[in-house]
């Protein structure tokens, strides 16, 4: 028989989900990347799914020393969307390509598109969450398998070799990652990991200039000055300033937001004091794709400890976290 004091059915704890998770950024003030989708996979044993827009409710910095940390994530913007969807297309094409003669899928059962923030992340790689034991022992965790998704190209980079009694025919694909922020890294002929921002760039047609078009000669055309009474030519001034005020975008046209390396959005400044235990606190925002970059400045000391980074995230519907699709 069920006790008087125990909660109903109707209320019963769903399955939990951890929605604190802590990382240990290392001694020396070199930026860091926090990939949300691993870290959440590793802490709740589940599989997050990289390619969603993570909302975090905010974000905590654990430092002794007097520092400050600014947090940095990918502009949260239609160009970073369909870069991303853009580059996630094509990659399921190409893999599509050796799925299809087949007579049961061979896709591994965590197939996603996992994309780096930008080239220092490709190289820095992605902090590992931790948890605790007394007197603040650290522990990081790791994934068995969380691979950042390469292309393979078949596009020629003309490394067949005709020469000698023996010619080498056979190839080797260009293989390489991608990352979103930034340009390529690489050549044509032996990519290292492309950008998604530039090759959207480079592929959609770009805005007219000059929108509309008009004829010098318009000013002095009888027509438009039949009706011209004033001795200060007000007619033709105002012309003058249509045809030449706000005809071009109100924006470079030229280059896409995130084609740079430093084109990273600010979302949070973060501060701490000398003392024991001293914390920083920031308000939340949008993670796209769930990547942030914790970017420390140097340290008081000049040396910079170890620091710890404590993301909480919002409570929703995707497997207990709030995440929306692309």
């Amino acid at each position: 028989m069920r006790k008087s004091n125990m909660p109903s059915k109707s209320n019963k704890k769903t399955n939990p989900t951890v929605l604190r998770v802590s990382y240990e950024c290392p001694a020396g003030g070199a930026t860091q990347f926090i990939d949300t989708a691993m870290g959440l996979s590793i802490i709740n044993r589940k599989f997050f799914r990289a390619g969603l827009y993570y909302y975090v409710n905010s974000i905590e910095v654990y430092n002794n020393e007097q520092g400050v940390v600014d947090i940095h994530t990918a502009p949260d913007n239609w160009i970073t969307r369909n870069a991303h969807s853009r580059g996630s297309a094509i990659w399921d094409k190409m893999n599509d390509i050796v799925e299809y003669p087949l007579s049961a899928g061979i896709k591994p059962k965590y197939h996603d598109f996992k994309v780096y923030l930008n080239d220092l992340h490709r190289s820095t790689g992605s902090l590992q969450p931790s948890l605790y034991t007394v007197n603040a022992g650290a522990l990081a965790y790791t994934a068995d398998d969380w691979e950042y998704s390469r292309y393979v190209s078949a596009d020629s980079d003309g490394d067949i070799d005709m020469g000698g009694a023996a010619p080498n025919v056979n190839q080797n694909a260009d293989e390489f990652y991608s990352h979103l922020l930034g340009g390529h890294i690489g050549s044509a002929s032996n990519w290292t990991s492309i950008s998604l921002v530039q090759s959207y760039q480079d592929s959609r047609a770009q805005v007219a200039a000059e929108s509309p078009i008009l004829d010098s000669d318009l000013v002095g055309d009888p027509l438009i000055n039949l009706f011209d009474y004033s001795s200060e030519e007000q007619m033709n001034e105002i012309l003058e300033n249509l045809m030449v005020d706000n005809d071009n975008a109100p924006y470079n046209s030229d280059s896409m937001v995130g084609t740079h390396n430093s084109s990273m959005q600010h979302v949070a400044r973060i501060g701490t004091e000398i003392g024991l235990g001293r914390v920083g606190r920031s308000a939340g925002f949008c993670a796209p794709f769930g990547l942030i970059c914790i970017d420390p400045h140097t340290f008081a000391s000049g040396s910079g400890t170890t620091f710890r980074v404590v993301v909480n995230y919002a409570a929703g519907t995707y497997k207990g976290v709030y995440a929306e699709s692309a």
